[in-house]
């Protein structure tokens, strides 16, 4: 299956996975990755030695990295280091994207920005995301007065295509299998 998305990152299946806070490792984000999709590792809250490891465990396999952005801002040291390592992206959420972006632009590293608003994606697409990650209250609950993925991701589908066209979008939260895939395509996610 051919999308904007498989084309962008150069994958089989237009499938990433979330990069969970010191959840989702390297072992499951090489997995997915070597699955024809793109793997993120969830850097999270921010702890060096368990990127190190994480990173390690990926076993050489292109993958990506996320964090947490206020956390991140105590730590910034860690963007560094996982710039080093050249992921095939950095996704960024629950914060602001603006001190963040232009390092990770400079690093030649692609920025998806997680949004849970048509505030936020406002916001990220002022900040330069190349992706945004519509992200539902189905994804393990987080902001629960955020709306349904399915009727966020067509609005900011349509935001994108009115502001930046280039702009890829992704559905994130409640796609568990071939329907739900076939679903946010339909609604026009990547």
């Amino acid at each position: 299956m051919t999308t904007r998305l498989t084309e962008f990152f150069g994958i089989e299946h237009p499938i990433l996975s979330a990069p969970m806070a010191l959840i989702s490792g390297g072992r499951l984000a090489a997995a997915v990755t070597s699955s024809g999709g793109l793997g993120l590792i969830g850097g999270g809250y921010g702890d060096s030695d368990w990127l190190q490891r994480e990173f390690a465990l990926a076993d050489g396999e292109r993958v990506g990295c996320g964090f947490i952005t206020w956390s991140l801002a105590r730590k910034p040291e860690l963007l560094d280091e996982t710039l080093e390592r050249q992921p095939a992206t950095i996704m960024l959420s629950f914060g602001d994207l603006q001190p963040f972006a232009e390092q990770i632009r400079a690093a030649g590293v692609p920025l998806i920005a997680q949004v849970q608003t048509l505030d936020h994606a406002r916001q990220a697409l002022d900040a330069g995301a190349e992706i945004l990650a519509a992200q539902g209250g189905e994804a393990g609950g987080h902001g629960m007065t955020v709306r349904s993925t399915f009727t966020l991701v067509p609005d900011v589908v349509d935001l994108a295509a009115e502001r930046a066209p280039e702009t890829l979008v992704l559905a994130a939260g409640g796609v568990a299998d071939g329907r739900g895939l076939a679903a946010a395509l339909v609604l026009g996610a990547d």
